[in-house]
């Protein structure tokens, strides 16, 4: 009887297992100029940009996060509007640092991203925000090109400049619902011989926290092997 019960619990265990990534494009008209909507399953996302003017390094909370932006979007990828290299995200400018603010319903957790316009030294920065408005660095080192936190990058390049880059975390981060991109340096310092900084938005790959039944099923299949623990041994005794 006991097998039997944690087999039922290893099945539950099965049956809870995160449901299969998906992939959210980001591309064609949005009626809202400041911020890009829409649902895939059972995430509803919103994307928007912000201004800050502090140096990326030094970010360590959303409220230092400023005014929203206008995005510009094109099939794929979505950048920002009217800045020094529009229509990429880029932080080319001390007073006008840009950043993407990426917004769920439920907490997801990032497994990839793919960028364009992609130059050859540009960089990325990339926080998940917890309840408390703190900002967690999950990618804050090289330039995309050459990898990032052991993520395989495979760049479609086009000469030196505007490539791009797919990147895959093999082990992703915790679950957040918002999320903030923009680059590890500002581009008024030269990184790598290069004084700019930015890429453009294609996609983010994603995973859903399990749905609360699957946890309930889960939290039921060990409350049985508990309680058969429990009564194995006060028989025992």
């Amino acid at each position: 009887m006991f097998r039997q019960i944690a087999l039922a619990a290893c099945v539950s265990v099965a049956f809870a297992s995160p449901a299969a990534a998906v992939t959210i494009l980001f591309g064609g008209a949005n009626a809202n100029p400041f911020s890009l909507t829409g649902s895939i399953g059972e995430i509803d996302y919103t994307l928007s940009a912000v201004r800050f003017t502090a140096a990326p390094s030094t970010l360590t909370s959303f409220s230092q996060l400023g005014a929203p932006l206008r995005l510009r979007v094109s099939a794929p990828g979505v950048g920002v509007d009217g800045g020094a290299s529009s229509p990429q995200l880029d932080t080319n400018q001390p007073n006008r640092r840009e950043a993407f603010v990426f917004e769920t319903n439920v907490p997801i957790q990032i497994g990839g991203l793919r960028l364009s316009y992609v130059d050859a030294n540009d960089t990325l920065l990339f926080f998940g925000v917890r309840p408390d408005g703190d900002l967690v660095p999950l990618i804050n080192s090289g330039t995309i090109r050459s990898g990032l936190n052991g993520a395989a990058n495979v760049v479609n390049q086009n000469g030196l400049n505007q490539g791009t880059s797919t990147l895959t975390f093999p082990s992703p981060w915790g679950y957040f619902d918002r999320y903030v991109l923009t680059t590890r340096v500002g581009g008024d310092v030269r990184f790598g011989g290069d004084l700019g900084q930015g890429y453009r938005l294609d996609a983010l790959t994603v995973n859903i926290v399990p749905e609360p039944q699957t946890w309930a099923l889960l939290l039921a299949g060990f409350g049985m092997v508990g309680l058969s623990v429990r009564r194995r041994n006060a028989a025992a005794a």
